[in-house]
């Protein structure tokens, strides 16, 4: 299993460096969930588009799941948004 960060208005993923791919093969694998959590609290980022993908061999089982209150992050309002992962 991966856990990688994806854009949903793009459709891309995380990749090192701060860079964006379509490819789930050179994304960033943050290995947790609890460590991608930690790294979009961390730098502050607006989570209105981005969301936590759970993917497996079988793409059949991937799961997308929204970063939102749930995992203590909280999207800008419109109109407040703060600062976005450049895409």
């Amino acid at each position: 299993m991966k856990t990688l960060l994806r854009n949903t208005t793009t459709g891309f993923y995380l990749q090192p460096g701060n860079n964006w791919t379509d490819s789930i093969e050179k994304a960033l694998d943050f290995k947790s969930t609890e460590r991608l959590i930690r790294f979009v609290r961390d730098i502050g980022v607006s989570t209105l588009d981005l969301e936590m993908m759970l993917t497996f061999d079988d793409v059949g089982y991937n799961i997308a799941l929204p970063i939102d209150e749930r995992f203590g992050v909280y999207a800008a309002a419109p109109g407040t948004e703060g600062p976005r992962l450049q895409g």
